[in-house]
């Protein structure tokens, strides 16, 4: 069963047959098409975990609220922003499936007057939140302005308004802002991609240390084989996934569940350390070593 805010949607009961109470895991992802179409076929008990006894809880937020939510210790599994992750390495492994990845794209800066990046210095930029990737990229990549957190799905209407002077799209906003007649002035996904030399951490999917080497691994896999499925059965996956964000779930999938989301590959895992180095330089979060990742 899945919830959109952070209540529990339905509480772990005691196995009467056997006298034994589950081990019941939350799980938190964003109302997104890439991310429920990865998780779909395990919310919908198509595949389920190997280990004994234990059940599963699925909530659906926003990724900043995602973000809030991990740095309290609320979900077993959950999806946050890349960026955030130095100050939850602690507490959290990263799994190698579920996480996105932009080759050459990511969060876009738009405006509706402005044309550059130097024209926004002093102006307020609308962000989903800081630290999120998006918010984070434009500190790099449109310094001097001043930033405002605001949901990422009511950017854009206040860029339109002229309550913002710009705004980072993420998520399907990146295909829908167009449609509000905005243009963009930076993509901050290239800006990142052609000034590092690697694709773009843009989120990641988490997993509680606390719950051991063996339940870790098990997530990790079980993560895994629901993306598979997905992928196997598309037509029904999908159906389900494009009932969520702006109508763009054909192309906002493509993008984000891929090869990359399936499993880290090596390029991506360098670019991870490389942007948890440059949030620490930005004074959003501590230095850390090498990331744990838990791979099937």
């Amino acid at each position: 069963m899945t919830t959109n805010t952070l209540s529990t949607s339905k509480p772990c009961s005691s196995d009467a047959s056997a006298g034994v109470k589950p081990l019941c895991l939350d799980i938190a992802y964003t109302p997104d098409s890439d991310d429920v179409f990865n998780f779909y076929a395990w919310e919908h008990d198509k595949i389920g975990l190997s280990h004994a006894n234990t059940l599963a809880t699925f909530h659906r937020n926003h990724i900043i609220a995602l973000n809030h939510a991990a740095e309290q210790g609320t979900y077993d599994v959950v999806g946050v922003s890349s960026v955030a992750y130095p100050r939850l390495a602690d507490r959290y492994a990263v799994l190698a499936t579920g996480n996105s990845v932009g080759r050459g794209y990511g969060p876009v800066l738009v405006s509706k007057h402005y044309d550059d990046v130097n024209q926004l210095r002093g102006k307020r930029v609308g962000v989903a939140g800081i630290p999120t990737t998006g918010g984070c990229l434009a500190m790099m990549y449109c310094p001097g302005a001043e930033y405002i957190e605001m949901q990422f799905d009511l950017i854009a209407d206040a860029v339109v308004r002229g309550e913002l002077d710009a705004g980072v799209m993420i998520h399907e906003e990146l295909l829908f802002y167009p449609d509000k007649g905005l243009h963009r002035v930076r993509d901050l996904g290239v800006a990142w991609c052609d000034d590092t030399g690697l694709p773009l951490p843009v989120g990641l999917n988490l997993v509680r240390r606390s719950l051991g080497q063996e339940l870790m691994h098990d997530i990790q896999h079980t993560c895994r084989r629901s993306m598979a499925w997905a992928r196997e059965n598309f037509d029904e996956a999908f159906a389900f996934a494009s009932g969520f964000g702006r109508g763009c779930a054909q192309d906002h999938v493509a993008m984000f569940s891929n090869a990359d989301t399936e499993c880290l590959p090596a390029d991506v895992r360098k670019a991870m350390g490389l942007m948890f180095k440059r949030i620490a330089e930005l004074g959003l979060g501590p230095a850390i070593g090498e990331a744990e990742i838990i791979d099937a």
